[in-house]
């Protein structure tokens, strides 16, 4: 029950069907489902066309992939239109209805040059779908084929390996005298002993210890990993299956197929391959197959077979941290840099091209080794690849600039944006990019008037203005602010980020409520709060700082008129407060002085 656009992305569907209009007559069950409707129209003219999507409870409609409407809502039927320019022929459709309960409609109409205001007709829509059909069973056996077959395994001594659970089979004569068993043993199994017994030879077998390539081929076999992935240029989907997989994005194989697994233990970081294996956890959204959660267990051995059979000979450290490299990596992935951008989404972003996979994910993801080679040369190690080779030369030059962005990519959430992202058109989220977001809001579980302080570096912070005081710090996304604008507003607000806390602040040791007197700002967009307690007064400025492996907060109190004694609670779980290096506690300031606190979590 939820006015929200559903994510219906790798959910099976309860049912199929081809049908000749687009409404919600026929509904799967009384309440609580959806439908999505998938269609390619002809559109006869090319010029500006309206489409109206009339809905009981929310709906949504695109076109060639664009968002068109957007008819969310619990609420009864009613129309909302868009407008869009369509060439003449073949364009792609989607409408998804979701109901909660009550009464269900769906209605889309069109209007355009020479069509009136009408539903979208039949007749120009087309639809297909795809039916898998098992081959007919195969007819049984002949019985002298049976019995040739097991005259073959005896005499090739097939049960010298391999129980074989068949009566007929133990009933027939010992293998003929001639090539003595020892030679044939010797042939199959030259690691064994001569003379060995095949009773003696089974345990030995049973208990030698394999090797890591034995044992990640053995895996690899009993799981059916090759049915999907290619490795070492063996298995992988059969060409019909490939032929028939869809394409969201323009990557070729790459947005189509399941990834090769060659040297994947080399690319990928073991905690990032015990992750997807054990739960499934999916970086490529454009990737219509999905893989199913191995569990811990075997995603632990897999993970630990993967890095010991395709360990490199050399390794390569992680680039020492600098705010400088950082800054350089962002400029150089952004648009005007190295345009990574263009083809990637990062923290959800989307560029102005093709989205591949999202670049805040690939610290995470990948080997430095890996990760320097894949930027200097995509296409030696992966021909076929879309990926450019953005670097002609491998140079020093070419080595810094690659090892900038693997520093800029290793601030998660952090990470500050690079120039060129984009928010969907009816998006109302608010974004830092050159200076601080400032954003007056009523913050959930906090009071009425708080002021929430996005920042370049993605290292938000919130200020409670009733009695002065900072109560949330977070990363990654700001705010939305439909909540303040949209509707009668007044709606409660949450990050929508990650790393969120609820911050528990200092008090000060014999003074009187806090009230705020003031603010100001900073040269370059941030707030200053003005805080009276009694006969105390001082500035409150909180600025984000980016740090190695993530940020921090820097938070300064100058006292006007003091003394005043700063009295630090213990932190959060997860965070720490720290004045010159130890844990904030008691803390008295002079008047004209000043006590830096910093936040790190």
């Amino acid at each position: 029950e939820t006015e929200e656009e559903p994510d219906l992305a790798g959910r099976e569907p309860h049912s199929q069907a081809i049908v000749d209009r687009i409404d919600a007559e026929q509904p799967p069950r009384e309440n609580h489902f959806a439908l999505r409707f998938d269609a390619t129209i002809d559109v006869p003219a090319a010029g500006e066309w309206t489409f109206t999507l009339g809905s009981d409870d929310s709906s949504w409609l695109w076109i060639d992939g664009d968002k068109v409407i957007q008819n969310q809502g619990l609420a009864p039927h009613r129309r909302r239109s868009g407008k869009v320019k369509l060439t003449a022929g073949k364009h792609d459709l989607r409408v998804l209805f979701t109901e909660a309960a009550g009464g269900q409609s769906l209605e889309l109409l069109w209007r355009g040059p020479g069509v009136d205001e009408q539903p979208v007709p039949k007749s120009v829509a087309t639809a297909a779908t795809v039916r898998l059909q098992p081959p007919p069973p195969l007819p049984a056996p002949e019985a002298a084929a049976v019995a040739r077959g097991r005259a073959a395994a005896r005499a090739a001594r097939c049960d010298a390996c391999h129980a074989i659970d068949d009566a007929a089979f133990a009933a027939l004569p010992a293998p003929a005298a001639g090539k003595p068993f020892a030679e044939l043993r010797d042939a199959a199994c030259p690691s064994a002993p001569a003379g060995q017994s095949l009773a003696a030879l089974g345990k030995d077998l049973a208990s030698r210890p394999w090797a890591a390539p034995e044992r990640l081929a053995v895996a690899f076999v009993r799981d059916g990993c090759g049915s999907c992935h290619v490795r070492d240029g063996k298995g992988g989907l059969p060409a019909p299956v490939r032929a028939g997989l869809a394409e969201v994005e323009d990557l070729g194989d790459e947005g189509r197929v399941p990834p090769d697994l060659t040297a994947v233990g080399r690319r990928l970081r073991p905690a990032w391959l015990q992750k997807v294996l054990a739960t499934g956890h999916s970086v490529r959204p454009y990737l219509r197959v999905r893989m199913p959660a191995l569990g811990e267990a075997k995603a632990r051995d897999y993970a630990e077979l993967f890095t010991t059979v395709d360990a490199a000979a050399t390794t390569v450290a992680e680039p020492p941290f600098s705010v400088e490299a950082a800054r350089r990596g962002r400029d150089l992935a952004g648009v005007g840099g190295r345009n990574c951008v263009t083809c990637h989404t990062f923290q959800g972003l989307a560029g102005p091209g093709i989205q591949g996979m999202d670049l805040a994910l690939q610290y995470e993801r990948l080997n430095p080794a890996w990760f320097r080679d894949w930027l200097l040369h995509p296409t030696k190690l992966r021909p076929g690849t879309r990926m450019p080779s953005l670097w002609l030369v491998d140079d020093a030059e070419a080595r810094a600039e690659a090892d900038a962005i693997r520093c800029w990519s290793s601030l998660g959430a952090s990470a500050p944006l690079p120039a060129g992202l984009r928010t969907a058109a009816d998006s109302l989220e608010l974004v830092a990019s050159d200076r601080p977001k400032l954003h007056g809001a009523f913050l959930e579980g906090i009071s009425a008037r708080c002021l929430a302080v996005g920042t370049p570096e993605r290292t938000h912070f919130a200020f409670d203005l009733v009695e002065p005081r900072l109560v949330w710090a977070w990363r990654g996304a700001f705010l939305d602010g439909a909540g303040t604008w949209v509707g009668r507003a007044g709606k409660l607000v949450k990050p929508l980020g990650r790393d969120w806390l609820v911050l528990a602040d200092f008090s000060l040791e014999g003074a009187a409520r806090r009230e705020l007197v003031g603010q100001r700002r900073t040269p370059d967009g941030y707030p200053v709060l003005q805080v009276r307690a009694g006969d105390v007064e001082y500035d409150d400025e909180v600025r984000a700082r980016l740090a190695a492996n993530g940020s921090e907060l820097v938070r300064t109190l100058r006292v006007r008129r003091g003394p005043a004694t700063f009295v630090f609670p213990m932190p959060a779980i997860g965070m720490r407060a720290l004045v010159d290096g130890a844990a904030a506690s008691r803390h008295v300031v002079a008047a004209g002085q000043t006590l830096e606190v910093v936040y790190q979590w």
